[in-house]
C-alpha cells in the first residue's frame, strides 16, 4: 500500500477513535481482520483475536472503562505489504479523574481499503501503572 494512501485512512481511523466512534472505527476493518494486541494485564483488548464481533466487543468493553481523550497519528512508515504507524494518546478513567497519555505503535496490513490485520504495542508499565491508579482511585 502506498504510505501516503495508508496515511489517509489512517488519519480518518484514528479521528473516529477519538470521537469514541466505535461504528465508525470498526467501518475500516475487514470482516475477518485478524488482530493482536501485545498489552497488559487489566486490559480488555490483550491478546488476539479475529472478526469484527470479535474487535467489536473488546473495543466496547475498552470504551466502557476509558474515555479516549486524544488520539493523533504522528508517523506513518509502509514497506511491502506492511504498514507501521506511531499515536499520540491521552486516555482517562472513567471510575475517577486518572489519566494517562503516551505513544503507541501499530502494524497494519490492508487489502484495498480494508484493515485485514492489526497489532498493537504500547508502553506496557506504564498502562500497568495506569489501570492500577485507576482501580486504588475507584476504592478510595
Amino acid at each position: 500500500m502506498l504510505e501516503q494512501h495508508a496515511r489517509l485512512i489512517l488519519r480518518d481511523l484514528y479521528s473516529s477513535w477519538e470521537g469514541s466512534d466505535l461504528f465508525g472505527t470498526l467501518s475500516y476493518f475487514a470482516p475477518s481482520a485478524v488482530f493482536a494486541v501485545h498489552a497488559t494485564e487489566g486490559a480488555s483488548l490483550i491478546g488476539a483475536g479475529q472478526g469484527l464481533n470479535d474487535l467489536g466487543n473488546r473495543l466496547e468493553e475498552f470504551l466502557q472503562r476509558v474515555e479516549v481523550r486524544e488520539f493523533k497519528l504522528l508517523q506513518v512508515v509502509s514497506k511491502g505489504m506492511w504498514t507501521q504507524s506511531r499515536a499520540f494518546f491521552r486516555y482517562r478513567h472513567r471510575n475517577g479523574s486518572m489519566e494517562v497519555d503516551g505513544t503507541m505503535r501499530h502494524l497494519w496490513k490492508f487489502v484495498g481499503d480494508e484493515v485485514a490485520h492489526f497489532e498493537l504495542f504500547h508502553d506496557s508499565q506504564c498502562m500497568r501503572a495506569f489501570y492500577a491508579m485507576a482501580a486504588l482511585e475507584s476504592a478510595a
